[in-house]
């Protein structure tokens, strides 16, 4: 069975690419996202995965946009960006999507990436193949 996941990040057009909470990330601009966020998800489709996008704005609005996504359909596992994880004042956001993703998608795996630009090898630590379901561990 082929592999489901589900991407979850910040829309592009939601980012203050000036405030300190992004300034860690050097060089990101929306440009820079977007096309980053465009380029994981064709490369994980290109793979053999089956990818669903989920772009989200900050706060209350964007755990309920993610909510509904994962509400949506069963995933194998939940990619969650480092715009959510790793900014300080989204904890909360990351919080209620991780909740959400435990109650709504109670046994998939989540997937962190290391940087802005995520690649297939993020998921293949727990499906090494696309069309195997079954977590590495």
């Amino acid at each position: 069975m082929t592999v489901t996941a589900i991407q979850i990040g910040l829309h592009p057009d939601a980012i203050d690419y000036t405030s300190p909470d992004f300034i860690q990330f050097p060089g990101l601009t929306k440009e820079v996202l977007r096309r980053a966020n465009d380029d994981n998800v064709a490369a994980l489709r290109s793979a053999g995965y089956e990818v669903d996008n989920c772009l989200i704005e900050f706060g209350t609005a964007g755990a309920e946009t993610a909510r509904r996504a994962l509400a949506a359909k069963s995933y194998d596992a939940v990619l969650i960006g480092a715009g959510v994880r790793l900014v300080a004042s989204n904890t909360l956001l990351f919080e209620t999507i991780v909740n959400a993703a435990h109650t709504l998608q109670p046994y998939c795996r989540f997937v962190f990436n290391y940087s802005v630009t995520a690649t297939p090898d993020d998921i293949r630590r727990y499906y090494p193949t696309p069309h195997d379901s079954t977590p590495a561990h």
